[in-house]
């Protein structure tokens, strides 16, 4: 897994992500502030977000410029949406 860093203004969200968790932004940056970054965002080959947009939008609240990406460009668009898919859904069980 490579991680690179990458401009806040090039993470593109995910236009159809379903979950708005706007109240998890303050605890996410809190937990950011704290701790850094542990758990790098995942974009697609595009720069779309697969995953992490929570993370992305506490890092804009706290100044951030770069944040840190990796990017899934070996899975096919049926892997990132099943991936998608699976985020959300172990979010919401645990």
């Amino acid at each position: 897994m490579k991680v690179i860093m990458r401009s806040v203004n090039d993470v593109i969200p995910y236009e159809n992500n379903p979950r708005v968790n706007d109240k998890a932004v303050e605890a996410v940056a809190a937990s950011l502030k704290e701790f850094g970054f542990k758990q790098p965002i995942v974009v697609d080959s595009s720069g779309v977000i697969v995953v992490g947009h929570t993370r992305l939008k506490a890092a804009k609240i706290l100044g951030m410029s770069k944040v840190p990406v990796v990017v899934a460009d070996d899975l096919t668009d049926e892997q990132i949406k099943a991936y998608r898919l699976a985020d959300n859904k172990t979010a919401e069980i645990a």
